[in-house]
């Protein structure tokens, strides 16, 4: 049996109890050039130092018969322990084996991308803080969710999703928890004020401060804002992430979603959001949406630029 040339791919997280886990796939092409992607296992490492993980991957192929002298590609995400140029994992294994070259996650990136484009928003950004404080406050009362719940079926039917907070670290994966409040967006306001009247002081004061919140038009525009930006962004993210995906099909997915944001960067297409946003903020009754005031800039910096012109 031929010996074939493979790139390895590790990641890892806590499990449950607070146990560190790293799981291992590796990349390989076949006779026709067509990559195949197999998950060799999970394996528990006693720390997450760059030598510790080195000295499992190493063990994992020695084991599963992979000669070093074949890895071709390393990809890890961005962490010192991982890719640093000195004790990280990729330079580790480098020195072993000079031919693997590193690359840093395409999804990872990704996911770096899509938490700096919210971040920069601050409508966008507070948004999606409520979104995720609206599904804690529903997993964490019984009361709350069974609220929601008839309301939401008895306006939507068998159709209705439940709120969930978002994903602390995968930001590209919190589409469906923004999608889900948005289509049930009365049914939300209905169930906070429901329970900021009937609830312990407590949880009454915390479902009418996001009652509140959530009546403000602004809220409307910044979800509708962070489903326009992150639906691109998820589905990029999956594309990257298909076993059979290759570099070119990887370029050509970028360049798509690059195009799409090139299009959404435009007065026309934010006109378009803001007209869908006032509509729901019209028909719900809920306040105007406030066009942030922009600060002037002080007199004495205003003067120094006509000085350098």
């Amino acid at each position: 049996m031929p010996v074939v040339q493979f790139a390895i791919i590790i990641d890892g997280t806590q499990d449950i109890s607070g146990v560190e886990q790293e799981s291992i796939c590796v990349r390989s092409v076949d006779a026709d050039l067509q990559p195949k992607e197999e998950f060799l296992g999970i394996y528990q490492v006693s720390s997450t130092t760059g030598q510790n993980i080195a000295k499992m991957a190493c063990d994992v192929m020695t084991r599963l018969q992979l000669p070093l002298s074949q890895l071709r590609g390393q990809t890890y995400d961005g962490a010192a322990n991982m890719a640093g140029r000195l004790q990280g994992v990729q330079a580790i294994l480098r020195k072993e084996q000079p031919l693997a070259v590193y690359c840093h996650c395409g999804p990872h990136c990704v996911n770096l991308i899509t938490q700096a484009a919210c971040g920069a928003s601050p409508l966008v950004r507070d948004a999606m803080g409520l979104v995720h404080e609206l599904g804690g406050f529903f997993n964490q009362s019984g009361k709350f969710k069974l609220i929601f719940q008839n309301i939401a079926k008895s306006e939507h039917g068998p159709t209705f999703t439940s709120l969930k907070p978002l994903c602390p670290t995968r930001w590209t994966v919190r589409t469906p928890a923004i999608r889900s409040v948005l289509k049930q967006y009365e049914s939300v306001l209905m169930a906070l004020d429901e329970m900021a009247s009937c609830s312990s002081p407590e949880t009454s004061a915390k479902a009418n401060g996001l009652h509140g919140t959530f009546l403000k038009g602004n809220t409307v525009l910044g979800l509708l804002m962070a489903e326009d930006l992150m639906g691109d962004l998820e589905c990029l993210n999956t594309s990257l992430q298909l076993r059979k995906q290759t570099v070119s099909g990887m370029l050509e997915a970028v360049d798509h979603v690059k195009t799409s944001m090139q299009v959404k960067r435009t007065e026309e297409h934010f006109d378009v959001l803001f007209s869908k946003a006032t509509a729901v903020a019209t028909k719900l009754d809920l306040q105007p949406i406030q066009i942030p005031h922009v600060r002037k800039p002080t007199k004495r910096y205003t003067e120094l630029f006509h000085d350098l012109k």
